[in-house]
C-alpha cells in the first residue's frame, strides 16, 4: 500500500477517533494542545506538573524542529484506519504506534517524525525500568518532545475523560507526571 499524504490526511479524516472527532481532528487537537503548552497561551484549565514548572525551559530547548514535531502530532495516529478492528461493539486499533509509524514512512513521511509516532504510546503504557532503557536510546529531543506531546494529548483528551477531575483523567495524569519526573531527573539532575 503506497499513499500519498493527502490520501493519508483524507482517510483520517474518513475515521473517527472517537464520536464527534475524526482522527485528523484528533491529531490537530495534540497539536493545538502542544501549541498552547510551549507557546505560553491559555492553560489555566490544565492541571500543569511541578517538573513542566521547574525545567520548562531546559524542556522547551530541547524539542524537535516545529516542522519535525508539528508532522508527529497531526499524523501521530494515521495507521488507525489501517488496524482499526470491531470486538463485540467496541472498536479497537491493535499496535496502531506501529502501524502509524510504517503507514507514515510509506507516504514518504519525516524519518525523525516517523519514529516520535512509533513512541508515541510509551510514555502512556511502559514501566519505569522499560523507560530508564528507552533514556540510554534516545535522543534527549525524543524524550522531550514526546513528554510534552503526551501531556498535551492528555489535556486534549480531558473532556473524553470526564475532565481534570476525573478519576480517569487523574490515573492517566499520575503516570504522566511520573514519566516526567523520570526524564527530567535523567536530564536535568534534581532541581534545587
Amino acid at each position: 500500500m503506497t499513499l500519498t499524504f493527502q490520501e493519508l490526511a483524507v482517510n483520517m479524516l474518513k475515521f473517527e477517533q472517537i464520536r464527534g472527532q475524526t482522527i485528523y481532528q484528533h491529531g490537530m487537537s495534540v497539536k493545538t494542545h502542544f501549541d498552547a503548552l510551549i507557546g505560553d497561551f491559555d492553560t489555566n484549565d490544565w492541571r500543569i506538573p511541578t517538573w513542566f514548572t521547574d525545567y520548562k525551559n531546559q524542556l522547551l530547548v530541547n524539542l524537535w524542529d516545529e516542522e519535525i514535531t508539528s508532522l508527529y502530532l497531526v499524523y501521530h495516529d494515521c495507521g488507525k484506519p489501517y488496524c482499526r478492528e470491531e470486538i463485540d461493539g467496541k472498536v479497537h486499533f491493535p499496535n496502531h504506534a506501529e502501524v502509524s509509524k510504517r503507514t507514515f514512512l510509506e507516504a514518504g513521511g519525516n524519518p525523525i517524525a516517523a519514529n516520535l509516532i512509533g513512541l508515541d504510546m510509551v510514555l502512556h503504557t511502559a514501566s519505569s525500568e522499560m523507560i530508564e532503557q528507552y533514556l540510554k536510546e534516545w535522543d534527549i529531543r525524543d524524550a522531550c518532545t514526546l513528554l510534552l506531546a503526551a501531556l498535551s494529548e492528555l489535556h486534549s483528551n480531558a473532556k473524553m475523560f470526564g475532565g481534570i477531575s476525573s478519576i480517569s483523567f487523574k490515573s492517566k495524569w499520575k503516570t504522566i507526571d511520573r514519566r516526567g519526573r523520570q526524564i527530567c531527573k535523567h536530564y536535568f539532575g534534581d532541581k534545587k
